[in-house]
């Protein structure tokens, strides 16, 4: 109720504030002669403006729909194929987790259209579950996260944009349907089916899909067990043109996926039980924005948000001695419930922006067993308020600055609160000798508290929440020079980070080794949720250069992290980050515009990468060996008829490598020695896949 209240008070007061803008008298508007007069300064605000803009997200990768169409996407893996610092781990659509620069997504902002999906449901399975078909855009900013929607952000942040109608249609039309099918040799099918209208002040959208994987082969021939899923998709979007420069958006997205996979969907072992898996997820934003034309005019943007995660896993027989005793029945509702509200001020050579958050997260499994220690469930608040400014001195220089304070309120499934804050402030340089370079420096000092965790552990007693959690901090600090002609391109960045009191779930508990006393009851308590001791570094690299010319165009890239933790590199964790090789990406594409037709060729090499790895669940040190592999892609489009008939063609792993991904778990289990653990678990890729697609736009 408390949360209801505090998002119902915030929407009366944008909309108050969107009535006084509407009632803005005529006497205050520029007459035609003010503006006449006012047209050379205002192009030159302008300009100062959009470079503001332009360089604001320095360091940001940004994916369009276009991209992800043409390499018909339907796994995080085809999605973020093109950038050598986003690897992917798992293998199947569900147990997919994104690694950037060697750090987990949990450590980043996530949101779909604005509403977080902020949650760690289970620990072998990813965070990011959207059909990419329904994307317009994405946007990955490394380092220093949106400041709209960055609260509990350590690493950096991930906005996700779906479709609306208009990005259907054609200019002129009013409406449209399209048709779509594929068909994928290893092994399955896609059928999408999209209606849509636009009028001057409103346009409409309904998007539905299907996407079948009926279990697919890996580079030996292999029949990969738990690799089939099915995934039913939905998207709803309305937009309401309300006067001149507001807008209103309501969306919905909904994705359903079923899968049949033993307990740990990333994992490929045929002696394991295999459970029944089904997934939800649901978001729902509700979106205003007024821009501020005119120089120094407010400018607002607010959204009302709601996400529901769920997890339902039912064994389909008697669990075997191979399973682990963390194995059993899950009815998991991970839950978001936000308000954020932004204010923003454009002036000819300075921007502000500046707003309030509120996220509650509410998480509970319904098939645990509540007892006087464990409650099975877990709440969390966060409170906070941002600001940011850009100031462009001259025309070379450009100057950020931004911070947030956050409030962090958890209530663990053990009854402990713990309070929890701090600010999360960052600065960065940008000097621009020509228009087309640029070097920038940046620092940040980034700060998530204490917030409910892997929802798989709320039916584990021996798992207990250390007291008194202190908050996470992070210190980034980043170079990037980025070179943009007019046929050549060049962009190189280092980076180091320094992550304390990191909060680790899964960390064996010392201390409770034997029974204790609980209340008359008596457990054994094997693991603790608490602080790690020592700060954990990593250091990086990335860079690519490349070349576009009447209609060819090549890129090559390469990326390289290392996450060190008492001076060695990290054993792969389930929420933290993961080790991988010096990875290589080669990039060719030839554009035949007079036909419509588009050939492109991705190649990625990983290294071997051997080493002394630490494991911070049984603080030790072992020795981990993770193969490299080369694979490669052909893409071939073809869009005739005005735009509207598309047919694709991917051949995906041309070669037919067998490989496991380097990101990956090498290990079954967080408590399994390093010394018993084997990579071959890991549920391996998929091998050769032919994909073609066809669709018509009516």
């Amino acid at each position: 109720m408390k949360a209801m209240k505090f998002c119902l008070i915030w929407i009366v007061l944008f909309g108050v504030m969107y009535a006084q803008i509407d009632s803005e008298p005529e006497s205050k508007k520029l007459d035609s002669t003010d503006m006449d007069e006012k047209t050379l300064p205002a192009v030159r605000a302008q300009a100062k403006r959009e470079r503001l803009r332009e360089h604001e997200y320095a360091n940001t990768t940004t994916l369009t729909a276009q991209s992800l169409q043409e390499r018909q996407a339907t796994s995080l893996r085809d999605v973020f194929a093109l950038d050598p610092s986003i690897s992917v781990g798992g293998a199947n659509t569900t147990s997919q987790k994104v690694y950037i620069r060697g750090l987990e997504d949990r450590l980043y902002s996530v949101s779909i259209d604005n509403a977080s999906q902020y949650g760690n449901i289970f620990h072998h399975q990813g965070n990011i579950t959207i059909d990419p078909l329904m994307l317009k855009q994405i946007s990955v900013q490394k380092g220093v996260p949106s400041v709209y929607n960055g609260a509990g952000a350590l690493a950096g942040s991930i906005s996700m944009q779906t479709k609306d109608a208009r990005d259907f249609l054609a200019t002129g039309e009013k409406y449209g349907a399209l048709l779509g099918l594929g068909g994928y040799s290893n092994l399955g099918y896609r059928v999408n089916l999209a209606g849509f209208f636009a009028t001057t002040k409103t346009d409409a959208l309904l998007y539905v899909n299907q996407t079948n994987i009926l279990g697919f082969y890996d580079g030996n021939g292999n029949k990969v067990t738990g690799s089939s899923s099915n995934n039913k998709s939905m998207l709803f979007k309305i937009n309401q043109n309300l006067g001149r420069n507001n807008k209103l958006t309501l969306s919905y997205s909904g994705l359903n996926e079923t899968s049949t996979a033993p307990f740990a969907t990333n994992l490929a072992d045929r002696m394991l039980t295999l459970f029944a898996h089904r997934n939800w997820n649901h978001t729902a934003s509700l979106g205003f924005e007024h821009i501020g034309e005119q120089v120094g005019a407010l400018g607002i943007k607010s959204n009302l948000y709601f996400n529901q995660r769920s997890l339902n896993l039912t064994p389909l027989s008697s669990l075997s001695s191979s399973d682990h005793s963390e194995v059993n029945s899950k009815d998991i509702a991970f839950s978001n419930v936000g308000y954020n509200l932004g204010f923003s001020n454009q002036f000819d050579f300075f921007g502000l922006e500046y707003g309030l958050n509120y996220q509650g997260i509410f998480v509970a499994d319904k098939a645990a067993i509540p007892n006087s220690i464990n409650k099975a469930r877990e709440s969390g608040h966060i409170y906070g308020g941002f600001i940011k400014t850009d100031f462009m001195p001259s025309t070379h220089w450009i100057l950020s600055a931004q911070s947030r304070y956050d409030v962090f309120s958890y209530m663990d499934k053990n009854a402990n609160h713990h309070l929890t804050n701090g600010f999360s402030p960052s600065i960065s340089t940008t000097y621009l000798p020509l228009d087309s370079l640029s070097f920038r420096l940046s620092y940040s000092y980034l700060t998530r508290g204490a917030l409910p965790g892997d929802a798989t552990l709320l039916g584990e007693d021996e798992v207990l929440i250390q007291q008194n959690l202190k908050p996470e901090h992070i210190h980034n600090v980043e170079f990037n020079t980025d070179f943009s002609g007019k046929i050549f391109c060049a962009r190189f960045a280092v980076y180091y980070s320094r992550l304390e009191n990191f909060i680790n779930s899964y960390a064996h508990d010392h201390s409770h080794d034997g029974n204790h006393n609980h209340e008359g009851e008596t457990h054994t308590h094997s693991g603790v949720r608490s602080n790690m001791s020592s700060p954990m570094d990593i250091f990086g690299y990335e860079g690519g250069t490349g070349a576009d010319y009447k209609g060819f165009g090549v890129y090559a890239s390469i990326a390289r992290s290392f996450p060190t933790y008492k001076g060695y590199l990290l054993q792969d964790t389930w929420e933290l980050g993961a080790v991988s090789g010096t990875i290589y990406n080669l990039s060719l594409h030839y554009e035949i515009e007079r036909f419509a037709l588009k050939f492109t060729w991705l190649s990625q090499f990983t290294q071997r990468i051997r080493y002394e790895g630490y494991d911070i669940y049984n603080d030790e040190i072992g020795f981990v060996d993770k193969a490299g592999y080369s694979i490669h892609n052909l893409y071939i489009n073809w869009e005739p008829l005005n735009r509207r008939l598309n047919m694709r063609l991917s051949i995906n792993n041309i070669f037919n490598t067998f490989y496991i991904a380097q990101t990956s778990p090498f290990k079954n289990e967080a408590t399994m020695r390093l010394s018993d653990a084997t990579v071959r678990s890991a549920m391996p890729n998929p091998g050769i896949d032919a994909r073609f697609e066809v669709s018509y736009r009516f």
